[in-house]
């Protein structure tokens, strides 16, 4: 079986060193226009690995020992499984989401590809079930796939193409034996393209940044019948909107106690923004910030106490480390900067980050997945406690290797994406576990 992992690993090389040989794309971020078309056409071309029709890791977890799990680089997480991505539909990847059946508590990654979304039931985080595909819309193609959920249903866009939303019912998901070609419950065509999805599980609304409506901002619609769009809202102030984090909150600040509030990243517009979106017909802004020397500010999450806010900045890496972004968010509407952690982890770039307790899960690319300590995050601290690298071959800048990291699943499982190559699920062990 690890024979077969090595096989993968030298099949996925060739691709890898594409990525390496040229370097981090020239936009990665704003996908409607020329050049992010054909960075887009590039990235397509490259995610093409050969693999071996049924190569697969499952079975046993393999511990981290010395420093390997397998070939893979890692610190205090052991991997359960791999699904290669020619068991996942094909195609390059992107992001990636979670749902819980309420029904009989079975779990589900739902993996965004270029052409389409699988789904794999992970109940057995050891023995994880590919269960099918959903095409994407009329066949088209995008490296930016993004998916939500609310109760039991999908939401899936994709950028830089003609794609609108799609939904799909996940309840049609319980007792598959077999995988399915499926088809989407409806599609919403109120929006051609769109960047990256949030949900408001508490309110059912429908953050949508970077579409082609609302100048790139954040369009907002009303999913409460969840196979309805209706437009809510529309936030166009900043040049673009890359991601929002929204949430009621149920932070220190208790003036906005149960209000809806929302973490804006504004990619190129160099702002971390914290909205209040309660009030749709009036979203106010609360905080407009910036760090010395922003470039891309890509995305952040909160510590979980609601006083920090740790921030990504995509297209900054550096020879001394890979750096993270702190903010004092205690008060809504008078958020600062405090300090950057450099890191001492590679030149890697930080991608996507989420909070559990006191760790914070960032999917970094060629640095895989990176567990920091948010202890000391008001002084700008986020020592790293534990890694497991899905990209043995390089911890350089660069967008190959992991884009989405997810920490929620049951007893401590976390699903790391690999760009092209396929799916991971870990587990955190000793200081790098949520305590």
């Amino acid at each position: 079986m690890l024979r077969g992992v090595r096989r993968t690993i030298l099949a996925v090389t060739g691709f890898l060193l594409l990525l390496a040989v040229a370097g981090p794309p020239a936009t990665a971020h704003d996908p409607d226009t020329p050049e992010g078309r054909a960075e887009q056409a590039e990235m397509l071309r490259i995610y093409q690995p050969t693999w071996r029709s049924g190569e697969r890791l499952a079975g046993a977890p393999i511990t981290c020992v010395n420093g390997k799990a397998d070939k893979y680089p890692c610190k205090n997480v052991d991997l359960l499984s791999f699904l290669p991505q020619s068991a996942l539909g094909g195609g390059g990847s992107s992001s990636m989401w979670y749902w819980t059946d309420t029904r009989d508590s079975n779990e589900y990654i739902l993996y965004c590809r270029s052409n389409g979304v699988s789904f794999v039931n992970v109940t057995d985080p050891s023995n994880p079930r590919y269960l099918g595909n959903l095409p994407s819309s009329n066949g088209v193609s995008s490296s930016w796939c993004d998916v939500r959920t609310y109760k039991n249903y999908a939401y899936i866009g994709k950028d830089s193409v003609s794609h609108g939303i799609q939904i799909f019912n996940l309840n049609r998901l319980q007792g598959v034996t077999t995988p399915q070609t499926f088809t989407a419950d409806a599609r919403f065509t109120g929006l051609t393209n769109s960047h990256t999805l949030q949900i408001n599980q508490n309110t059912g609304f429908l953050y949508v940044s970077g579409a082609n409506t609302c100048g790139k901002g954040l369009t907002i619609y009303d999913i409460k019948t969840p196979l309805t769009l209706t437009l809510a809202a529309c936030y166009s102030r900043e040049v673009y909107s890359h991601e929002s984090i929204v949430v009621t909150y149920a932070g220190p600040d208790t003036r906005y106690t149960g209000r809806e509030i929302a973490f804006n990243y504004t990619g190129q517009g160099r702002r971390f923004q914290i909205l209040d979106v309660t009030n749709k017909s009036n979203i106010v802004v609360l905080s407009s910030v910036t760090h010395p020397g922003a470039s891309f500010i890509h995305q952040g999450f909160a510590t979980s106490d609601y006083k920090h806010m740790i921030v990504n900045d995509e297209t900054i890496s550096t020879a001394s480390g890979s750096p993270d972004f702190v903010y004092n968010i205690e008060k809504l509407d008078a958020a600062r900067y405090v300090g950057r952690d450099n890191g001492t982890r590679g030149t890697f770039v930080n991608h996507n980050g989420y909070t559990v307790g006191n760790r914070h899960f960032q999917a970094s690319y060629r640095g895989g997945l990176r567990i920091l300590d948010t202890t000391n995050a008001a002084s700008a601290s986020l020592p790293e406690v534990g890694y497991f690298d899905v990209d043995p071959s390089s911890n350089a800048s660069g967008y190959s290797g992991s884009w989405m990291a997810l920490p929620y699943l049951k007893n401590g499982v976390v699903a790391v994406q690999s760009i092209g190559v396929g799916l991971f699920l870990v587990r955190p062990t000793g200081t790098a576990a949520v305590s």
